[in-house]
């Protein structure tokens, strides 16, 4: 079995060839055909879980990197222009930047991206903060409800 997330991908995409190749071959009317619907949907969930794996290897460094700007941003910004009603959209950006640093690409197959969309927004809203004030966390929370919306679809 191959460590590296893309060798596992391609590795579980061979095998998923293989037992569609079986599956034709068989045909419906062939006293096989159950078992090899079985074996072919198992391969079809490793061939999801190695993507998933490969989207998550290749989204870790980014989110975390973006997570660790919007953060340092955040603290710049509160500090150059503290007013009580920007502090809002900090907080909701600091919030966001702490959930995608201790898990930068979650559970679910989507979830990558999702994060990479909502840390995204934070990091925009907290540049956008001196100009936009408090106003700025609805780009936080637009990003936020991405990632609900595509995490809990």
């Amino acid at each position: 079995m191959a460590a590296d997330p893309f060798a596992r991908l391609a590795d579980r995409q061979q095998s998923l060839r293989t037992a569609l190749r079986a599956l034709q071959t068989a045909g419906p009317g062939s006293p096989d055909f159950p078992t090899l619907l079985t074996t072919t949907n198992d391969h079809v969930q490793a061939v999801m879980q190695a993507r998933k794996d490969v989207e998550a290897a290749r989204l870790t460094v980014p989110n975390r990197a973006i997570a660790a700007a919007t953060t340092a941003a955040a603290f710049v910004v509160a500090i150059g222009w503290f007013d009580a009603w920007s502090l809002l959209s900090l907080l909701a950006a600091v919030a966001t930047a702490a959930a995608v640093l201790v898990d930068p690409t979650g559970p679910r197959l989507w979830e990558p991206r999702a994060r990479t969309t909502a840390i995204t927004a934070a990091l925009a809203a907290t540049l956008l903060t001196p100009i936009a004030s408090g106003w700025a966390t609805l780009v936080t929370l637009a990003g936020i409800a991405w990632w609900a919306w595509r995490t809990l679809k």
